[in-house]
């Protein structure tokens, strides 16, 4: 009788899938296989008046050991570790975290270590407190300055945060504010700047500020600056005092600092001499930008002059 082509080779069949069968349990059943995972950390029932102060880890790093196929079926199975936090106070909390993973590893799979091993949660009060709001300038151009008090709105500000760090705050300041190119009053929006992560502002988290800008006013004087007599002629004149004169002038910043002494003349009219001959006149003072430069002291105001007469002409001889 002719064999079938599948009991050819039979033996040889039986020991190959045999052997196979060995190969596969050895490779998911091997009782010392040690893998480190990476296994998420879930804090929850965190009183609300409680409030944790430093970085608690997303994850921990355990090291497992066990089968191959129990230590694949965990990977899979994305589960976390528990932290319950209802029973919490103000304080240090240490947690063990190789404890608290056991709770999620199944049997047959043994943590042989916890990367961090324990885990320290700083648990502070939540406390609400008011604050005043101090805006932070920058300089302003040069020549200008704040003329008058600034405003903020809103003045006050509520902020919620830790109580061991509220306590330490006494105003809240703002990021900087640019004073560059601002010539008049403005009013910018301004972020407020909290000093720890764990505060935050219950309304808003920026205030108007107003700023009054206005160019300084300065004071120059000026000395030894000759009085020029004009429209005299050809009269023959004197004065009481030499012909100097000492002024003073107001004004703003950059228009005072460009002012020179020769920009400005000094004179007096013989003009107003008329048929006098002796006769104190006004001193006189030209300069420019009197529109915003204001002369507000002049010495001396005025000055005594004489003319000579001019010669009596004689009538020739008939």
């Amino acid at each position: 009788m002719e064999r079938k082509p599948f009991f050819q080779g039979l033996a040889k069949k039986t020991i190959a899938l045999a052997l196979a069968v060995i190969l596969w349990a050895f490779t998911n059943f091997e009782l010392d296989v040690e893998r480190d995972i990476g296994v998420p950390l879930h804090l929850s029932g965190l009183p609300e008046d409680l409030i944790i102060v430093n970085n608690p880890p997303d994850s921990i790093d355990l090291s497992l050991r066990g089968q191959r196929n129990l230590l694949s079926l965990f990977v899979q199975s994305n589960k976390s570790i528990p932290v319950d936090l209802q029973k919490t106070e103000q304080g240090v909390l240490k947690i063990d975290l190789k404890r608290a993973a056991s709770q999620i590893v199944p049997r047959g799979l043994d943590i042989v270590a916890a990367k961090p091993a324990k885990l320290s949660l700083n648990v502070d009060r939540l406390i609400t407190k008011e604050y005043k709001v101090k805006p932070v300038l920058g300089e302003p151009d040069s020549g200008y300055r704040i003329s008058k008090k600034i405003k903020v709105v809103p003045e006050l500000v509520q902020i919620r945060g830790p109580a061991s760090q509220l306590v330490k705050l006494e105003t809240l300041e703002t990021a900087k504010i640019k004073l560059e190119g601002e010539k008049a009053e403005f009013t910018a929006p301004a972020q407020l700047q909290l000093p720890s992560q764990y505060m935050e502002v219950l309304e808003g988290d920026h205030v108007n500020v107003t700023v009054h800008i206005e160019e300084i006013i300065l004071t120059k004087e000026f000395r030894d600056i000759d009085i020029v007599p004009r429209n005299f002629g050809g009269l023959e004149y004197s004065t009481n005092s030499d012909l100097k004169a000492t002024l003073v002038f107001n004004g703003p910043y950059k228009t005072i600092n460009n002012l020179t002494s020769d920009d400005i003349k000094v004179f007096i009219d013989g003009n107003e001499m008329g048929k006098s001959t002796r006769k104190r006149l006004s001193i006189k003072v030209q300069y420019p930008s009197a529109n915003l430069l204001k002369l507000t002291s002049i010495s001396p105001r005025s000055v005594r002059v004489r003319v000579k007469p001019p010669p009596v002409e004689k009538s020739p001889e008939t």
